[in-house]
């Protein structure tokens, strides 16, 4: 049996978005839970890219829209364009065809003429993971020539399973990871190949997209090999927060989920699955200043250890970041903010030994309570897979 590491591919291979069946309008016991608003005259950050694949039809843009998400990768039809522009969601589309033997120039020229203006339009889809349907770089670095020659002003994006490919396919301007753990490694694997991912973005000045499993493995179990002790599940909600602020930690310029439907994996049937993701993107809604801050990771007060030394990806337990707020929203004042994320399933425990922190408490933005660091410089445990943000930090 082989080895799903090295050769488990993504369940969107072979299953084109624009393929999948229109759908019914979701019930109401199925409807997103409603966002809290901030208060009147606060001002609101740019909206951070959060998207979601498989988006087939407009019923369903309006049900993703209501949950917080401002992207999908979706397909060029008159009514969902203009549908999701009117609810302000870009759409990444393919081009008609796809890199490789069968790209067809004269449909990239057609479909660029026709949509490249629209106002919903965020991006071109060039290829999906061809690190695992061996297509080669030159064939994905000629479709992104052709798109660019037929007058697109909107950006090429691709996305790749193992973060270390994008060193190979880079020549799209929005590069994206889309690796799933979840049900069968563990997932400090995800990091890992987020952190290549950014690694090799920022290496061409190109932004990266982390692409979040959402889904369970279950449902593709009759079209892929896996491991004995495979044992498939969706993700937690803290799985789910976990990755999702990691990556952002990392570096990441937007996120998505895969996915909403795309024939095998229907949202609508798992309503646990989608309140965890709503929770998770209504949070990042609501705490956008801090999420979008760009992270500073060299601002971090000395710290001596953790309580591993290392997680499954032989990389540090907590990733850490200072976020510095500019201009708050009604949920989040100016200031600085600590983002602490467990990427494991154990406690993780740090000792600062800064002495500019010791024996203080912060606000707990999460919770709204405070955090304690003692004398000592030991800060309360994080619980499994647990995202703490804490802050504004005292002025030292």
């Amino acid at each position: 049996m082989k080895n799903p590491l090295s050769s488990l591919p993504s369940p969107r291979t072979g299953t084109g978005i624009a393929s999948v069946l229109l759908v019914a309008l979701l019930c109401g016991c199925f409807a997103a839970p409603r966002r809290a608003e901030p208060r009147e005259g606060a001002s609101r950050p740019v909206r951070f890219p959060v998207g979601i694949y498989g988006v087939p039809g407009v019923a369903d843009l309006q049900a993703v829209h209501a949950a917080g998400f401002s992207l999908v990768m979706g397909g060029l039809d008159s009514e969902y364009m203009d549908a999701a522009a009117r609810l302000g969601v870009g759409v990444i589309a393919t081009p008609g065809t796809s890199a490789g033997p069968g790209f067809d120039a004269a449909k990239v020229r057609a479909a660029v003429r026709r949509w490249d203006r629209h106002p919903a339009l965020a991006g071109w889809y060039l290829i999906d993971e061809p690190d695992l349907n061996q297509v080669p770089p030159a064939q994905v670095s000629m479709a992104n020539d052709t798109v660019k020659a037929a007058g697109a002003g909107k950006p090429t994006a691709l996305v790749v399973y193992r973060g270390w490919n994008l060193a190979r396919f880079h020549s799209a301007d929005i590069l994206m990871v889309d690796f799933y753990p979840i049900g069968w490694i563990p997932v400090p694997a995800f990091f890992k190949h987020m952190r290549h991912g950014v690694t090799a973005a920022r290496v061409g000045d190109k932004r990266f997209y982390a692409v979040i499993q959402s889904m369970d493995w279950q449902m593709y179990q009759d079209q892929f090999q896996f491991a004995p002790d495979f044992s498939p599940r969706p993700p937690t909600e803290d799985e789910l927060r976990s990755m999702t602020w990691g990556a952002r930690v990392l570096g990441a310029d937007g996120v998505l989920y895969y996915p909403y439907r795309d024939g095998r994996w229907e949202m609508p049937k798992h309503p646990a699955t989608w309140q965890a993701l709503t929770r998770v993107v209504q949070e990042v809604r609501r705490w956008e200043p801090i999420f979008a801050a760009t992270p500073s990771p060299e601002r971090l007060p000395n710290y001596e250890r953790m309580t591993d030394r290392g997680n499954e990806a032989l990389e540090p337990p907590i990733l850490w970041s200072v976020n510095t707020v500019e201009a708050g929203n009604g949920f989040v004042a100016p200031g600085d903010y600590w983002i602490l994320v467990n990427t494991t399933d154990r406690l993780q425990q740090l000792l600062i030994t800064d002495d500019r922190w010791l024996d203080l408490r912060i606000p707990d933005v999460r919770t709204g309570e405070e955090t304690a660091v003692d004398a000592d410089g030991w800060m309360p445990a994080l619980s499994p897979f647990e995202v703490r943000i804490l802050g504004p930090l005292p002025r030292k």
